[in-house]
């Protein structure tokens, strides 16, 4: 039993760092909900520590497209978003964790899902940063508030600035749960046990990303995270 549920996990990381490479996200939407509800001691550093090497590896490989004002102003806004990120996991216990994870899921589904963006403004950049640290953080997926400002970019700009974004970003959140006492050597064991799952489905995004429609695989992205978000929340209410 214990082997299968690594295995399991370090199919779902391969998925999801597909995905990841593939449309720019994925990794902690499809992962997150998932982990939360089979090895919720996990959540959310694992996701963080192999979200940063992703993104790291997307990023120099979209170096000329990404967006560095963007990055920079989000930036600045992630740090307060994080902080209340970091203490909302210190403050919620394992039932109200599971609803919050759950429902936060739902939320940036809807945001990813909406058929319209809004205006690249300072202020809703800001916003956007605000609220990717404070999911990130909290839940490890922070990229669809990102995502909603930049549509209407191409592709490779949009994977490159998510990237800057998500570099800096897990670095923020990373920092801030390691000075809260939030990470565990069960975590760090994790991400570098999982760590060359998570290159190998870099490698296969390169290869794949020519022949896989976006659209498609970010509506079952979507549907997957759904599900395994209302899961989570059924648990969360049925928990004693």
């Amino acid at each position: 039993m214990f082997s299968w549920l690594y295995i399991f996990i370090g199919v779902l990381i391969l998925v999801g760092t597909i995905c990841q490479g593939t449309i720019g996200f994925g990794l902690g939407t499809i992962a997150t909900p998932i982990l939360a509800l089979i090895k919720p001691e996990l959540v959310p550093t694992l996701i963080l520590l192999l979200a940063f090497v992703i993104s790291t590896t997307t990023m120099l490989k979209a170096r000329s497209a990404v967006s560095w004002d963007i990055v920079a102003i989000s930036s600045i806004a992630r740090i307060p978003g994080s902080l209340a990120g970091a203490w909302a996991i210190a403050s919620l216990s394992h039932r109200g964790l599971s609803l919050f994870i759950g429902c936060a899921v739902i939320f940036a589904m809807t945001l990813s899902s909406l058929g319209w963006s809004p205006k690249r403004t300072t202020a809703n950049i800001a916003v956007a940063g605000a609220a990717s640290g404070f999911l990130g953080t909290s839940t490890s997926i922070g990229g669809p508030p990102m995502a909603l400002v930049l549509k209407g970019y191409d592709p490779a700009r949009i994977r490159g600035t998510l990237s800057g974004t998500f570099i800096i970003g897990c670095t923020i959140s990373l920092a801030i749960l390691g000075l809260s006492g939030q990470i565990t050597s069960l975590q760090l064991t994790a991400a570098a046990a999982y760590l060359p799952v998570a290159i190998v489905g870099l490698i296969a995004a390169g290869y794949l990303n020519r022949f896989i429609n976006a659209k498609v695989l970010n509506r079952i992205v979507l549907i997957v995270a759904i599900s395994a978000a209302l899961a989570l929340i059924v648990e969360g209410l049925v928990a004693a």
